[in-house]
């Protein structure tokens, strides 16, 4: 968000005025009266005077400049056995605790991820489609996502508490780990706002969230997000430690480690500290995640394509070097169909939307896997014969930058092909 967004402007006269477009969107939605509170000269403090709004004494406030910074505050409440809501709000979204004697007793988040339906897909517990479907169901019917969900007969009543309790725990940890944002504790909290009461220890998740939050702190040097995929680096090599074992069992070179979570019923910090260990041990190596959808995939290759073209323009074997690939092409025999009205481009790129429509008529059950096949014969013989028209220090700078440029594709282990593949299969990058 722009510094200037949520910008406002007090005049001589007293006046607020909205400065910023997020600024004035907040004070919309806020019209009526409110109390002016004795606060610092460069803090603000207002109150609203509804009866709802001021039933409840705001006994803490301030703002979260770094991770882990909640802490202290989450700590505090629960070892005073306060009872109320505490209120974290970062740019994601909003995130309510309700605590009541030391314990969390509920939670609510408006942040995506931390929905009920998120919670039990990234479980396993649920499809992605069977989310979408009683999302509907629950609109349509004005009923709770969990209640749509029984209905539809895609979880049981068992199943759902301990996976909302799950959810809870999970809402708790990201509330804690925000690292920018503001944060309310109002001594109180209507029970109307509760939809299930939990009875959750805060001070053992408070040692929890701290120790995943050191602990991901470490993994990330070597795992960035849960989107990379584990890929056993020595099929031979002696079985790793059983408190590990479950989750290397999963490992197929093509499962991230949130897919990998969700088919065990796991979630990223479990399933990222088990590979970690993997790692460690050197039983696994770490592949960034490939592109998903056809244009994303044009979209990683095309940039390595306009280096290739751009060294050779520069030498002077851009004519050479486009007539080289439309022979590749036209000899591969399917290359033809799938860059039909795409390109290739003066820069050597191909437009990413038309070849996803050409692709649909031409892949079999993985066309990801397959074009990313291809892509990497194509470029690899763009390389190759880009190396033939350049001088030899030219050609090995040159393909140092496409590799580094193309170091988030990989080659797909076994792509599912049609009937036609390319007869000019040369190297890959």
């Amino acid at each position: 968000m722009s510094d200037r967004e949520d910008l406002l402007r007090i005049d001589v006269t007293g006046t607020v005025h909205p400065v910023g477009r997020v600024a004035s969107q907040q004070l919309r939605s806020r019209s009526g009266e409110w109390r002016l509170h004795a606060s610092p000269r460069d803090v603000v403090m207002f109150r609203s005077q509804s009866q709802d709004a001021s039933k409840f004494n705001l006994k803490l406030a301030g703002e979260i400049a770094t991770p882990g910074a909640l802490c202290d505050v989450v700590a505090l409440i629960a070892q005073s056995s306060w009872h109320g809501e505490l209120i974290v709000l970062e740019e994601r979204g909003a995130r309510s605790l309700f605590f009541d004697q030391g314990g969390v007793v509920a939670v609510t988040t408006t942040v995506p991820e931390e929905r009920l339906g998120e919670t039990l897909y990234r479980f396993g517990v649920v499809t992605r489609e069977q989310v979408d479907a009683a999302v509907q169901a629950a609109a349509l019917t004005r009923k709770r996502f969990g209640e749509a969900a029984i209905e539809l007969d895609f979880v049981s009543a068992e199943e759902l508490f301990p996976m909302m309790a799950r959810q809870a725990e999970e809402v708790f940890y990201g509330a804690i780990h925000v690292g920018a944002g503001m944060f309310y504790f109002f001594d109180g909290f209507d029970d109307k706002a509760i939809s299930r009461r939990h009875n959750l220890n805060a001070g053992m998740l408070l040692m929890e969230g701290a120790r995943r939050m050191d602990e991901m702190r470490f993994f990330r040097e070597k795992i960035p997000s849960d989107d990379y995929l584990p890929v056993i680096s020595n099929k031979d090599k002696k079985p790793p430690p059983d408190d590990v074992m479950e989750v290397y069992a999963q490992i197929d070179g093509r499962r991230s480690i949130a897919e990998i979570g969700r088919r065990i019923g796991q979630l990223e910090f479990e399933v990222t500290r088990a590979v970690f260990q993997l790692l460690q041990g050197g039983f696994v190596h770490m592949v960034a995640p490939r592109p998903h959808g056809p244009e994303a995939i044009m979209d990683a290759f095309n940039p390595g394509l306009i280096e290739i073209h751009r060294a050779c323009d520069s030498a002077g074997k851009g004519a050479e070097l486009r007539d080289g690939l439309a022979r590749f092409a036209t000899g591969g025999g399917v290359y033809d169909p799938l860059f039909m009205g795409a390109g290739p481009q003066q820069d050597g790129t191909f437009n990413a939307e038309r070849v996803a429509r050409n692709l649909g008529a031409l892949a079999g059950e993985d066309p990801d896997a397959w074009l990313m096949q291809l892509m990497h014969e194509y470029i690899g013989f763009a390389v190759f014969h880009a190396g033939s028209l350049l001088p030899r220090d030219a050609e090995s700078a040159l393909g140092a930058r496409v590799t580094d440029i193309l170091k988030t594709v990989r080659v797909p282990e076994a792509p599912s092909a049609p009937s036609q593949r390319p007869s000019n299969a040369l190297i890959g990058i």
